[in-house]
Formats: structure tokens, C-alpha cells, sequence
């Protein structure tokens, strides 16, 4: 973990920049500064209680860089891999790893397929990507017997509904809430079954 002190300073720069790339570009729908911090960053550093020093993580679909910017700020020891295809994204997400000196943070400006091969990860997230079940059909190469996936998702009811069609004599899963008071927030933590 870098020093508290660097990690503020990082991630205000983050929302700093953020804030004024979407005012021409408009990468995300937030309003305020204050407001990617409360709805973005804050959310993104609750991942950090399930990542484990030295994984190798993979954030599918990373947009704006959230939650993959910010694993990348928090965890200078952890290599990840943003995957994004938009290039107007990817624009900002390289832009944003040169300026703040993210080296351990790839920007992988292509679509995610189920024969890609980036290959494998210890640990798998997406924030507002896709589904259940689509997210692990399409990274079946990018695990291994000890992978898991920490995937942010919204309603249980609506999670749920996505857990039907996940194949569960291949998957355990544990529905975690955020604890969030203004909407509600999980993640949904995968695993492959022994």
C-alpha cells in the first residue's frame, strides 16, 4: 500500500481530471467533483478488502477508470489490466496512468471475446459491465482454480435474477452488501468450485 498521504493526493488528482475530461467528452454521468468522489471513488475503495497483496487483476469494461484506477492507486504492488473498447476511454485512461506514474496499470484498448487471450488473473472485477453469467462466459480463459471474481452490482433482487442463469455446480457465490444508505449497492463474490 503506498502512503496515505500519496493516495489522497492521487486520487483527488483522479477526480480532478475526471471531472474535467468528462465536461468535454462525457465519459460518465456526474455533475460535480464531489459527486465522483461520493459515487465513484468511494465505492471503488471497498474492493480493496478482497484484494490480496501480489494479484494479478484483470477490470473488464473499465470506462472512466472506475474501479480500475483506483485498485491502481491503492495497490502499487498488484498488476491490473484495464480492458476497454472505446477509444475515447482509452484516451483518458492512458492519459490519466502516464500523468499520475501508474506503473503497474495496462490500458488494453480492445473488446473483451470469450477466446481472448490475455491471460490469467487471480482476481476479476467489472462495475456496470454486463451480467453474471455473460462476465464469466467471456473470461473462461482468464481463470484458474484459485480465480474470483468481485463483480459490483446493484439490487439483490436484480442480482439474483442474474445468479439463475450462473452454472453453480461450476460457481459458489456470496452476496456482499455495501452498505450503502442513499441506494443500494453489492458486490458479488465467485469462485470456481472445488
Amino acid at each position: 500500500m503506498r502512503d496515505q498521504e500519496k493516495i489522497t493526493k492521487l486520487l483527488e488528482q483522479l477526480v480532478t481530471r475526471s471531472f474535467k475530461f468528462n465536461q468535454n467528452h462525457n465519459l460518465f454521468q456526474r455533475k460535480t467533483k464531489e459527486e465522483i468522489y461520493k459515487k465513484d471513488v468511494l465505492e471503488c475503495l471497498e474492493i480493496n478488502e478482497h484484494i490480496i497483496k501480489d494479484d494479478k487483476i484483470l477490470d473488464i469494461g473499465s470506462g472512466g477508470g472506475f474501479p480500475g484506477l483506483v485498485i491502481g492507486i491503492t495497490n502499487p504492488n498488484n498488476k491490473i489490466d484495464l480492458v476497454e473498447s472505446n477509444q475515447k476511454k482509452c484516451y483518458f485512461l492512458k492519459q490519466i496512468q502516464h500523468d499520475l506514474g501508474l506503473k503497474n496499470v495496462a490500458i488494453l484498448n480492445k473488446r473483451i471475446e470469450k477466446n481472448n487471450m490475455f491471460g490469467e488473473y487471480d482476481l476479476i472485477t467489472a462495475r456496470a459491465f454486463a451480467s453474471i453469467e455473460k462476465i464469466t462466459s467471456l473470461t473462461k480463459n482468464n481463470i484458474k482454480q484459485n480465480s474470483r471474481y468481485v463483480l459490483f452490482k446493484g439490487t439483490k433482487i436484480k442480482i439474483e435474477e442474474e445468479l439463475l442463469a450462473l452454472n453453480t455446480n461450476k460457481f459458489k457465490y456470496e452476496i456482499i452488501n455495501q452498505g450503502n444508505q442513499k441506494k443500494e449497492r453489492h458486490f458479488v463474490k465467485l469462485s470456481l468450485n472445488e
